[in-house]
């Protein structure tokens, strides 16, 4: 089942956490939120093995910022790993354990949503819950390999999108379909095939990207412009675009990657590849944000 945020707030994850009979793993960036830690908690406490993977060095986060989430993390009564060193170090570039879901051995959840404040107050981001026997065994043998620092096995990347690895050739997938595709995203590139591959579909694109764009964002938006695409962007109030979304007629995308080469290609990344009736809800929420945005 597809939700949007801000509207479902953290519920979607807690009822997740809720149903763990004997094993909860969550494997994301950062984990503040308050209702979740709670449910955490309350996991533990009635017998769960709770365990948790969260990134050592968030973007832009002071030391003291990161001790303070691990403490609330440990307080819970979970297992706390930081992400494994290949995670967060790449060929003297920063990468990042990106990735934001929580499995409880029967259902999973994957999205877009840090499990913080802003992820369900004033963000826009899409979250997705399901049973499904196979994505239910892929995202929980990527947290086990994450766990052991081991490589996440092929049979994940054919499920799911995944970083490091098959994420930038799903995506391409999604942009190359027929007709209209419609883009949510916080962050642009430059990433050369994506890009590209944008710019192929000229006025079939409609792109929504935060105000907040840096400098390359912005010469690449004009790029894109200049090949016939259209773009927009959303004001940071009252709804910040944290969202990474592609949707066209017959398949859709969501999940942690921007569209940059860091994530697409170093970084701890997942994502869903969505058909049937969640295309018309993506289709629809895009055309409301179209509609806030310049």
């Amino acid at each position: 089942m597809l939700f949007v945020e801000p509207n479902a707030g953290p519920a979607p994850i807690i009822q997740v956490i809720q149903q763990a009979r004997h094993t909860l793993d969550v494997g994301v960036y950062y984990l503040s939120d308050r209702p979740i830690l709670n449910a955490l908690r309350a996991a533990h406490t009635r017998g769960v093995d709770v365990r948790v993977i969260v990134e050592g060095k968030p973007y832009g986060m002071k030391p003291w910022q990161v001790a303070k989430e691990e403490r609330a993390i440990e307080a819970t009564g979970a297992t706390l790993h930081l992400a494994p060193y290949r995670f967060t170090s790449h060929g003297g570039q920063y990468a990042f354990y990106h990735a934001k879901y929580v499995a409880n051995g029967h259902e999973v959840e994957v999205g877009t949503a840090n499990f913080d404040w802003s992820a369900f107050h004033r963000n826009r981001e899409y979250l997705y819950v399901t049973r499904n026997p196979a994505v239910v065994s892929a995202v929980q043998s990527v947290f086990t390999a994450d766990w052991n620092n081991q490589r996440a096995p092929a049979s994940a990347h054919r499920v799911l999108v995944l970083s490091p690895g098959t994420s930038a050739g799903q995506l391409l997938r999604v942009i190359n379909q027929p007709g209209q595709i419609d883009v949510e995203s916080e962050e642009l590139g430059p990433y050369r095939p994506i890009l590209d591959a944008l710019a192929a579909k000229g006025r079939d694109l409609r792109m929504i990207l935060p105000s907040s764009i840096n400098d390359d964002d912005q010469r690449d938006v004009a790029f894109l412009r200049a090949h016939g695409c259209q773009v927009r962007l959303m004001p940071r109030k009252p709804l910040y675009m944290h969202a990474k979304m592609i949707v066209g007629s017959r398949l859709a995308f969501i999940g942690s990657e921007n569209f940059t080469q860091t994530s697409l290609e170093s970084n701890r990344e997942m994502g869903l590849l969505l058909n049937g009736s969640d295309i018309g809800k993506l289709q629809a929420q895009f055309a409301r944000d179209w509609g806030s945005a310049k």
